[in-house]
């Protein structure tokens, strides 16, 4: 339930108790009604409009810089599933303000000296044997035969006229009906009264008045910028336990960690679980429960009442012991692991003035006076080997182990009466004990003392005071919290308390009383929180009628604290992150619930009292858009929105109404999740309009594949016709055309971009046909690239600065860096494109693309015509004009290779750029070699190319020329003797020197002339002995072969006859070295020989010729149908001629050759194998 606004001044509603389930009267009382009773008999009757009759006893309240909690209805309807905390009705409404000027009266330790009791004569520990004495047994008899109610009412008149004063608003109290009508008509102008006072005190924060706008709004600001966080968190205890107390009032309670234990008016012992249900009662007591003591291990109950008896339950057996003292009993204490301890012993105390240990003896129980004689017993605690009690001295503190009191602590100077208000005691631990006493709140800690000091007497510990301060409020209860103190405070005028004594002139005025409060202090009195509880019924109760009873945990800053109150329980409990979440998220400080909330994710999973992260990030981007914080709304979009797509798209959407998507575009998810492509278009889109920049990142950054890309190509596309020159937009473009798969276009931007490496993409997605038709736009990127490219610029320039006219990577530049950039160019990545494919690129397109720029024409032509010189033989002749004018260096190289062009246009463009090298060649090539050598001589002056070029000619008449042309220039005599070398003989050249003419450096000549004419010779010796070694060395290399043997099979046989060696054994067997084999008689028959059909021996035409016998015929046919030994297989022959008319096959007899040859191969190579050597 959200709650209300800081600093409103509007009334808190009242809520009533919760509804009754009958009508059944309460039990019948003997003693008249007090006039609280009447209204709670009023609050259960079903006839009366409670919220009316609540507001009516209630009133309104006003507090000073403090707002009341408000109340809630009790929840009828439980689940036994859910937990303490889920299962109780929440307090509405909760705002918990810092204490304001009522604060701590601090009294630190240093202003008294540690008490260490044990030290001081006066109130030095007594033993057990010198001051516990047997208190007799005291038997009231003035209750016997009344009704539970009746005995409760009379002890409570012979307590109060032993104290002599009235408890106020008890349960206890007593009246007639005179005066109950009194306070009944009375009651409307006492709250009037009580208005109208409060109203004069304190005009500032009165709850119900609306008048003073100025007020409230000082009150919200100030409650917005002091508003602390409270410590606690509070809900009311529900289920059955609002039955219980509609007929019936908590006079006490104890708690364990199994179960809650409460005491009522009625004597009844009830047993609820942690959730309020009540699983259990023991009708034991016939008066008021005072004090109540669970068992260590949760198995007895102990219960002291006013009508003098301790009884002590099982919880799982039919055990009771009950022990009647006749004297009412206000505490009641059991030992540590009473269940587990043979000696069951318990201490309690009351209006008899004895505390008592009861325990197991030989013949029943036996009882131990610890203390007597000092004013009643009012609360006793009993932890580890340590009892606390108080009474009216003060408060002391037992050592069981060794059964000596160790400690007496005082009751502070100036407090009010002993028996005015109950003495609150805690054991923090084992070792602390906290005091909390009408107005004053003490931490002891006991200690051991030295050896020395326990040899002199001393008990073996003692008590020290580590902090104690003064408070401005009653405290009806004390419990740790952590290293803080927790008190339930009653808001009174600690100055009356103090003269509860005096004699009042007139008659008394009975006030409401205020709301309790809970307030979390420090060690050092430092108030941290502080918390206004609106309690059923708490105008009618005062100081005693509330109690604090705490539940330890194993983590101290996580106890669970119970609030009570005669008609009401709330459980308090530190405030988890999940109540911090929800508390900031109240109060719209987004950002630090957001922070909080992540800071604990997995405490807040499954919580269903806390907003979720995803809604609290909302909420506090809600609230930074409303103030203009798009920055910080946008960056903090990831965090909250996270995976869920369709609020991405909702919080787009917003950002785009704003026109703040430039803000957001970084921060949108482009995968887990994914929106959907138009959210995408939509912030491309609105980045395109608003920023160039922002667009191109978005662009690279995002996949193409979550928006549509052609959209965003047509976009970019028409915002470029309207700005040609924004290299942005076409570096966009350029990104864009490559994501839609539009390589070209892509190509395209970025060739006029000159991006480096652009024309990687040609190969990799077949571009060459773009290159064709944007053969201009290539020689430009290569241009760029050229210029920009440092390394060979640097080459230009080291050429250069050095005075050399070549470059080791581009050759003779003639100390022209122009020149070196031409040469440089016919090597680039786009020129190289343009040739290298031929198949895929028609150099006559590219030409007719270039042509208006013919330096870009020359770098393509010259390297098409290095890569291959027939590739553009069309293009040649314009190629003669394009050299001269862009590297004329080449020009000769060219004309020499190239015939495609004609030699007289050639002629005329060299002759008009006075090449004179170049005219040269072309006037040799048109056969004038005489203008040609003129021009050598007479413009060149150049006597080795002259005899270059006369060597080239080979004119016997040019040579003429040249020498008569020299005989009378010095210089070219000596140049001629110096490089004619054997081309002609330089006699000829000496015998037509002048007589008497001077000729420098002809001694020189000569010299070298005889010494080149001794190298002559030398190699020609040294080239004939060469020879002749290598060809003694191939002779003998014949000879090694033929004296080689050769291998034959076994089976070898004749290739005329077919018959084996051993068939005609008689016979030798001649074998060639084309290894084949015949007889001796078969090759070169006595009278016969026998050549190839193909010979001319045997194809004869004539008359005369007789033809071959059909022996002979099938002889030589046998033969050369006789596959071939060797590997190579058969050898082929054609087939003996057919005898015709005119022309016969004859057998040409003569005598035997002295060489015989192969009639297959011709080989006369052979060797003679004898039938002797072959055996």
């Amino acid at each position: 339930m959200p709650a209300a606004p800081s600093g409103s001044a509007r009334k808190p509603p009242s809520v009533a108790s919760p509804a009754p389930a009958d009508s059944t009267p309460p039990r019948i009382r003997h003693a008249p009604l007090t006039d609280r009773e009447l209204q709670m008999e009023a609050l259960d009757s079903p006839t009366v409009d409670r919220p009316s009759l609540l507001d009516a006893i209630d009133g309104s309240v006003s507090t000073s810089n403090e707002h009341v909690l408000l109340t809630a209805e009790l929840s009828s309807v439980v689940n036994p599933t859910e937990t303490v905390v889920e299962r109780a009705q929440e307090l509405a409404a909760v705002t918990f303000p810092k204490i304001g000027s009522k604060g701590a009266k601090t009294e630190p330790v240093a202003a008294e000296e540690p008490h260490s009791y044990g030290d001081r004569a006066s109130d030095a520990p007594m033993n057990a044997g010198d001051d516990v004495k047997e208190a007799p047994r005291v038997t009231d008899s003035s209750h016997e035969g009344q009704s539970p109610v009746s005995a409760v009412q009379s002890a409570m008149e012979s307590e109060n006229n032993h104290s002599g004063h009235d408890e106020e608003a008890g349960i206890n109290g007593t009246g007639d009906d005179e005066d109950e009508e009194e306070d009944e008509t009375g009651e409307e102008e006492e709250e009037t009264t009580e208005e109208d006072e409060v109203g004069e005190d304190e005009p500032a924060t009165d709850l119900n008045e609306n008048d003073d706008e100025e007020a409230e709004e000082e009150e919200e600001e100030e409650g917005e910028d002091d508003e602390e966080e409270p410590k606690l968190k509070y809900q009311r205890l529900a289920s059955t336990l609002g039955e219980t107390l509609k007929k019936d009032a908590v006079s006490t309670m104890a708690v364990s960690d199994r179960f809650l234990a409460l005491g009522t008016h009625w004597g009844v012992v009830h047993i609820l679980d942690l959730i309020g249900t009540d699983v259990k009662r023991f009708q034991c007591h016939s008066a008021t429960v005072t004090a109540l003591s669970i068992d260590t291990n949760g198995e007895y109950v102990a219960s002291a009442s006013d009508d003098g008896k301790v009884v002590i339950n099982s919880l799982y057996s039919s055990e009771v012991l009950l022990v009647n003292y006749k004297r009412p009993v206000k505490a009641v204490s059991l030992e540590p692991d009473y269940s587990k301890k043979t000696t069951r012993q318990f201490v309690s105390g009351g209006m008899a003035e004895i505390l008592t240990m009861t325990g197991k003896g030989w013949f029943g129980n036996k009882d131990v006076t610890i203390s007597s004689g000092e004013g009643p017993i009012y609360t006793v605690q009993w932890r580890g080997n340590f009892i606390a009690w108080a009474n009216e001295a003060g408060v002391k503190i037992y050592d069981v182990s060794s059964q000596q009191k160790i400690a007496f602590i005082d009751r502070p100077p100036n407090s009010p009466r002993a028996d005015l208000f109950r003495c609150n005691l805690v054991w923090k631990t084992d070792y602390q004990l906290l005091v909390g006493w009408a107005d004053s709140v003490k931490l002891c800690v006991i200690k051991d003392r030295s050896k020395m000091d326990v040899s002199s007497g001393l008990p073996s510990r003692y008590v020290e005071i580590i902090c104690q301060f003064r408070t401005d409020f009653i405290v009806s209860g004390i419990a740790p919290l952590d290293e803080d103190i927790v008190l339930l405070s009653f808001m009174t005028d600690i100055a009356e308390s103090k003269n509860v004594d005096v004699i009042q002139s007139g008659p008394a005025s009975r006030a409401k009383s205020k709301p309790p409060e809970v307030h979390i202090f420090t060690t050092a009195g430092q108030s941290v929180a502080t918390d206004v509880l609106s309690l059923i019924g708490f105008e009618h109760y005062n100081a005693n009628d509330y109690r604090l009873e705490y539940l330890p945990t194993d983590n101290p800053a996580e106890n669970t604290f119970y609030i009570v109150s005669p008609k009401d329980i709330v459980v308090a409990k530190p405030r988890t992150l999940a109540d911090h979440v929800e508390w900031l998220v109240e109060r719209k400080r987004y950002e630090e619930a957001l922070k909080a909330a992540e800071s604990g994710k997995s405490s807040l999973e499954g919580n269903v009292h806390v907003d979720s992260i995803v809604e609290i990030g909302q909420k506090y981007m809600e609230t930074l858009l409303s103030e203009g914080r798009y920055e910080e709304a946008a960056a903090t979009c990831p965090k909250i929105l996270r995976a869920d797509p369709t609020l991405w798209e909702e919080w787009v959407t917003k950002f785009s109404k704003l026109q703040q998507l430039p803000i957001f575009y970084k921060f949108i998810p482009t995968s887990n999740p994914q929106l959907r492509p138009g959210v995408y278009d939509l912030v491309l889109d609105a980045l395109l309009e608003a920023n160039y920049t922002m667009f191109s990142e978005t662009i690279d950054s995002w996949p193409p594949s979550i928006y549509d890309v052609s959209a965003k190509v047509h976009s970019v596309e028409e915002l470029l016709k309207g700005d040609q020159n924004n290299d942005l937009l076409k570096d966009i473009a350029m990104r864009l055309n490559s994501f839609d798969k539009k390589h070209d276009r892509a190509l395209f931007y970025a060739l006029v971009l000159r991006r480096p490496k652009a024309l990687d993409s040609v190969a990799n997605h077949n571009l060459y046909a773009f290159i064709q038709d944007h053969a201009l736009l290539i020689m430009e990127y290569d241009d760029h690239i050229l210029n920009a490219n440092v390394a060979i610029m640097s080459a230009i320039e080291s050429a250069l600065l050095n005075g050399s006219d070549s470059s080791q990577i581009f050759g003779d530049i003639g100390g022209n860096a122009g020149l070196g950039k031409v040469r440089a160019a016919t090597k680039q990545d786009g020129v190289q494109l343009l040739v290298n494919y031929p198949d895929r690129i028609s150099a006559d397109k590219v030409v007719v693309q270039l042509r208006k720029r013919p330096k870009f024409l020359h770098i393509f032509l010259d390297a098409l015509f290095h890569k291959d010189a027939l590739e553009g033989i069309e293009f040649h002749p314009l190629q003669v004009e394009l050299y001269a004018e862009y590297d004329y260096l080449k020009l000769m190289d060219f004309l020499r290779i190239s015939n495609s062009y004609s030699v007289e246009k050639a002629y005329e463009v060299c002759e008009l750029r006075d090449l004179v090298p170049e005219m040269v060649f072309l006037l040799g090539k048109m056969g004038d070699n005489r203008k040609a050598l003129n021009l050598i001589i007479e413009r060149l002056g150049d006597v080795r190319r002259a005899i270059e070029f006369a060597k080239e000619q080979n004119d016997e008449e040019l040579w003429e020329d040249l020498l008569k042309y020299s005989m009378d220039k010095p210089s070219f005599i000596v140049g001629m003797l110096e490089n004619l070398g054997s081309h002609i003989n330089p006699v000829r050249v000496v015998e037509r020197i002048p007589n008497g003419l001077e000729i420098v450096g002809l001694k020189d000549a000569l010299i070298k002339i005889m010494t080149d004419y001794g190298i002559q010779l030398s190699l020609r010796k040294g080239c004939e002995k060469i020879l002749v070694s290598d060809t003694v060395e191939l002779l003998e290399t014949l000879y090694r072969a033929q004296r080689r043997g050769l291998i034959l099979p076994a089976d070898v046989t004749c290739s005329i006859c077919s018959l084996s060696l051993e068939q005609k054994a008689e016979i030798d067997m001649i074998v060639f070295y084309c290894r084949h084999s015949y007889h001796e008689l078969c090759l070169v028959p006595a009278e016969e020989q026998v050549a190839s059909p193909s010979s001319p021996s045997l194809m004869r035409g004539g008359t005369k010729s007789a033809a071959l016998t059909p022996h002979i015929e099938n002889a030589v046919r046998h033969v050369y149908e006789r596959p071939n030994p060797l590997p190579d297989g058969r050898v082929p022959i054609p087939n003996l001629p057919v005898s015709t008319p005119g022309r016969v096959i004859t057998l040409r007899r003569s005598k035997p050759k002295r060489f015989l040859a192969c009639p297959i191969c011709r080989n006369t190579n052979k060797g003679k194998l004898a039938p002797s050597r072959y055996e």
